[in-house]
């Protein structure tokens, strides 16, 4: 029987399964912004699973592997990031309060990117080209907007928070998904949204008593990413939330879900949209012809 009123510090480095798990999340985060981690990276990882080195000197040695060799720099984002979120998610603090997006930012980016961009709102406006919307971009907030912004998200959910003792998991699970999504579309920091975002999900759906699994995360990073695009978009040909939502399901309630390449079947959706009319038949009457394009428009 375990004393009362006793506290137990956490080394945050987890059990071989929990730090498995969480590195493939890692790693797998990074194909949200096209990034890959180094074989390197890959080996260490191993390494801190199994016990022989703590996260912070697997850090240490992939941070001296890239400064000897300046051919992989291109991993190097992906692989001091990845071990970064598997060290986080090895820890069960958390604060459901704009700061910790901050925290977890700061975080994952530090010496990554500008010191003027860590775990700092964003004080400038940005788009993006996203391939699902054919080159267009989300609205993100006005830069100027962004604490009251989140202030007003979290103030709701936290609203919500209170029903949820009487509502059912699915419906939990919407919520959660909702504001998370809202979260994103504001984009709050220069860079790196998607993977904080992405953390800050997991971090709180475990509080929310929810049980997830590395894999939706590890191998449909693009996928999320494309499905809060896609939710978020104002574009009414676009617009569309069930791939979020198909998200959720596998991630929370049917592993068994799989999740399509969006990036391919919205364009050939689109494509098929935008291929010519064909040549009205002049055997056909026109009117009637008319009749059946305007009905099948609408």
């Amino acid at each position: 029987m375990l004393p009362e009123d006793v506290y137990y510090v956490s080394t945050d480095e987890g059990t071989p399964a929990t730090r498995s798990n969480a590195w493939d999340i890692g790693f797998g985060l990074q194909a949200a912004d096209g990034l890959t981690p180094s074989d390197y990276a890959i080996e260490q990882s191993k390494e801190q699973i199994s016990g022989k080195a703590s996260y912070a000197e697997v850090e240490h040695r992939l941070r001296e592997y890239h400064s000897a060799d300046s051919e992989e720099a291109e991993h190097f984002e992906a692989d001091i990031v990845s071990t970064r979120i598997s060290s986080l998610l090895q820890t069960e603090s958390f604060v459901f309060a704009p700061p910790m997006l901050r925290q977890i930012h700061r975080h994952l980016f530090d010496g990554v990117f500008k010191n003027d961009w860590v775990g700092q709102w964003r004080q400038v406006n940005l788009t993006k080209k996203e391939p699902v919307l054919q080159g267009d971009s989300v609205s993100y907030a006005p830069f100027h907007l962004i604490g009251e912004m989140l202030d007003y998200d979290f103030g709701q959910e936290k609203g919500r928070q209170a029903k949820y003792p009487q509502i059912g998991r699915h419906e939990i699970a919407s919520s959660a998904f909702g504001f998370i999504s809202g979260v994103w579309q504001i984009h709050p920091f220069r860079e790196g949204n998607t993977r904080t975002t992405a953390v800050f999900a997991i971090l709180y759906l475990r509080q929310l008593g929810f049980i997830i699994g590395n894999e939706p995360f590890a191998s449909n990073a693009q996928y999320f990413r494309d499905a809060l695009v896609l939710d978020n978009t104002f574009d009414p040909d676009f617009k569309d939330p069930a791939p979020l939502r198909r998200f959720m399901e596998k991630a929370l309630f049917n592993s068994s879900i799989e999740l399509e390449n969006l990036r391919d079947s919205y364009f050939a959706v689109q494509s098929t949209q935008s291929d010519p009319l064909p040549e009205p038949d002049p055997s056909v009457d026109n009117e009637t012809s008319a009749g059946i394009a305007t009905h099948e428009l609408n």
